[in-house]
């Protein structure tokens, strides 16, 4: 059985909960042996302080993984948190702090004329609790939500403030549990730092101050629209004619260290042209590829080969256009990363949490933000046989198109294209709250 010391970088996130969970029984199995845990103030820190690094993203992990245990082993008395078996993960981490981005926007509408904290936060979550969830309609998962009074600048007037939060049961429950408030609280302080934003907040003050009812309604339905938006968490607000309408807050949420923004998935060659043509309006240049492309992906079952033919054409279309006709490039370039991170939607900012960090990427203008730069591309492969390319000026990645092969459970092979983004996108694109 897999060890935590094995979770890829920046993925023990979501092993958090359930670890922290087998620890507090008092029993826990590494690769070789059942150990019994001590009762003790060193075990009792340990579990606080790897709450706490655990979801702070890659930096950190190591660290984590590297905290002490006591054990009533009289031969093995420390153990690492590293070494014990990879439990089953119950919750996602990820699909859990869109709700807790819900509730820290449904504070800040709530207690409007000034900046919120943790504590309002776990106190939207905890009403919620307490009105209890029902079934989401027509899928499997539930729903909760409650309104909550709002005091105006004008003390006559009180708004109402709708929260509304849909997730898996799994992850409904563990959101509400008030157990699991630490294990939250990166998420949680992140959450805080976008709700008191400028952006936010001037809606905030707008309807405390606009002498009106209004009613603010704030969504965060993870179980709607899975493929037809981005958006995780919206608001809307009642305009001078009672009318709820959308407003510019639309949260497209990426929780801890994830790259990743868009994928196109399936073996078909098919599915390689409408990558490159979305990213480089390439598929006419790759067109030619097709017969040997399928050969190796489905006759002679060279999967690794069969991307790694289409990749290498790319990158040399890369290089060259980068260097002869850059502006054209990081035109269509723009265009892609807009429609992968956003679907086209405006206003759309994608919010990263975790690790009681915020960083906000906004796509209203990338061109101008990635342009004026001299970039090429180079392609490498890792141990699988797998390629990457990796888009880069200078010695700094801007964005990188990379392939994970899997099979489906008759045999064939299945390629998901990942699209992430870099430590200078991230510089050129992203503001840290």
């Amino acid at each position: 059985m897999a060890v935590l010391r094995n979770t890829s970088p920046g993925q023990l996130g979501k092993y958090v909960v359930p670890t922290i969970e087998i620890i507090n029984s008092g029993s826990v199995s590494t690769a070789s042996k059942i150990y019994i845990l001590k009762k003790s103030k060193f075990n009792e820190d340990a579990i606080k302080k790897f709450a706490e690094l655990g979801v702070k993203g890659s930096s950190f992990q190591k660290e984590a993984l590297d905290i002490p245990l006591e054990t009533t082993d009289s031969k093995v008395k420390i153990i690492t948190i590293g070494s014990l078996n990879k439990p089953n993960v119950k919750y996602n981490l990820g699909d859990m702090a869109e709700g807790v981005v819900g509730a820290a926007i449904t504070a800040r509408f709530i207690y409007k004329n000034r900046n919120i904290n943790a504590q309002l936060v776990y106190g939207v979550l905890r009403a919620l609790a307490k009105s209890g969830t029902t079934n989401y309609p027509g899928k499997k998962g539930k729903q909760v939500e409650r309104t909550f009074k709002s005091a105006n600048q004008n003390p006559k007037i009180m708004d109402d403030v709708r929260c509304f939060i849909s997730l898996a049961e799994v992850n409904m429950m563990a959101l509400l549990a008030r157990n699991n408030e630490t294990m939250l609280k990166e998420y949680v302080d992140s959450a805080v730092k976008y709700a008191n934003s400028n952006n936010v907040k001037k809606w905030a003050k707008l309807v405390y101050e606009n002498n009106r009812y209004d009613k603010i309604e704030v969504l965060s339905d993870g179980l709607g629209g899975q493929k037809t938006t981005k958006v995780d968490v919206s608001v809307k607000i009642t305009n001078d004619k009672g009318e709820l309408l959308p407003v510019d807050i639309l949260v497209s949420l990426k929780a801890g260290d994830v790259k990743q923004f868009g994928q196109v998935s399936g073996a078909e060659f098919e599915k390689q042209e409408e990558l490159w043509e979305q990213l480089f309006g390439y598929k006419s240049n790759i067109r030619s590829l097709k017969d040997k492309y399928d050969k190796m992906m489905f006759i002679d079952k060279k999967p690794d080969e069969a991307v790694f033919l289409v990749y290498s054409n790319v990158t040399k279309l890369l290089v060259r256009d980068l260097r002869n006709k850059p502006d054209e490039v990081l035109q269509t370039l723009s265009k892609a990363i807009n429609y992968f991170a956003t679907l086209n939607e405006e206003n759309v900012t994608l919010v990263q949490v975790g690790g009681g960090k915020t960083k906000v990427y906004k796509f209203d203008d990338i061109y101008t933000a990635i342009s004026g730069r001299q970039y090429t591309a180079d392609i490498k492969t890792g141990a699988s046989g797998l390629p990457t390319i990796t888009i880069r000026s200078g010695r700094d990645p801007l964005i990188q198109f990379r392939v994970k092969q899997e099979f489906k459970s008759d045999g064939s092979p299945y390629i998901r294209n990942y699209i992430e983004k870099q430590s200078l996108l991230g510089d050129l694109l992203a503001e840290t709250l």
